[in-house]
């Protein structure tokens, strides 16, 4: 397991990204006008690297990971603020994205659990 937490808080209009199959995450330090857009969740420890390969778990639906973003590790652990896509491409759209095969959910639940892990 490399990096786990939850849903507690879901921005104002975080929901209107999943209808363009994204999820905007940020940890409780997010600044307020920025938290409006994204799924709120507790800081945690990021215990190694993010990699394509890898699974991102949202609740009981695991996710392949198909691309990373060249700060998503950097971001993930200081911030908690990364972008999810669920396109499966194969190349990052932006360096804080990470790209995952799936359908994308149509809503989250508070107390949804975040897991990202390696094989």
């Amino acid at each position: 397991m490399l990096y786990r937490t939850q849903l507690t808080q879901i921005g104002e209009y975080a929901a209107d990204a999943l209808s363009d199959k994204m999820m905007i995450l940020f940890n409780d330090n997010a600044p307020a006008d920025v938290a409006d857009y994204c799924f709120i969740h507790p800081a945690a420890a990021l215990t190694g690297e993010i990699s394509v390969g890898g699974q991102f778990m949202l609740g009981a639906v695991s996710y392949p990971i198909t691309a990373v973003g060249d700060v998503v590790n950097q971001n993930l652990g200081e911030l908690g603020h990364i972008t999810i896509r669920f396109d499966g491409d194969t190349v990052a759209e932006y360096p804080g994205t990470v790209h995952v095969k799936g359908i994308c959910p149509d809503e989250l639940a508070l107390g949804t659990e975040i897991i990202f892990k390696t094989e």
